[in-house]
């Protein structure tokens, strides 16, 4: 769901900054990781529900893993508006706000995966707080 906003700021980025995109084969390579592990992070919803030990774990760690990817565009997409010519139109504001408050919710998403947060932190009001969700 988050892929296609991705490719608009992927596109948006390198018309507002007068620079081509940096490393489009690691932003192309992070966008299928995160559509292949994105796929396999559904668990972590339900790490209170009364799955196995085994399966809280393999989905704590694919929610850790999906930042990595995640991780590479934020930094190739502040690396294309390094030194770049930056022209502050409204759609470059757009991507602005996205890529600051998707960093948010990365943070808030690496916190829910973290078991031993999750089980201290099952309150409803807790487990909704997250942007990534």
């Amino acid at each position: 769901m988050i892929l296609p906003a991705m490719g608009v700021v992927t596109d948006i980025i390198p018309v507002f900054s007068r620079r081509s995109i940096f490393g489009y084969t690691a932003i192309a390579a992070s966008s299928l990781a995160i559509a292949f592990v994105g796929y396999l992070v559904w668990g972590h919803h339900m790490f209170t529900s009364g799955m196995s030990d085994t399966a809280r774990i393999i989905f704590s760690f694919l929610t850790f893993i999906v930042a990595v990817p995640s991780g590479v565009k934020i930094f190739n997409w502040i690396a294309s508006l390094y030194k770049g010519s930056i022209r502050m139109d409204a759609p470059l504001l757009y991507v602005m706000g996205f890529i600051f408050l998707f960093s948010i919710g990365g943070f808030t998403g690496l916190m829910q995966g973290a078991l031993s947060r999750t089980f201290t932190c099952t309150a409803p009001i807790s487990s909704s707080r997250t942007f990534t969700t």
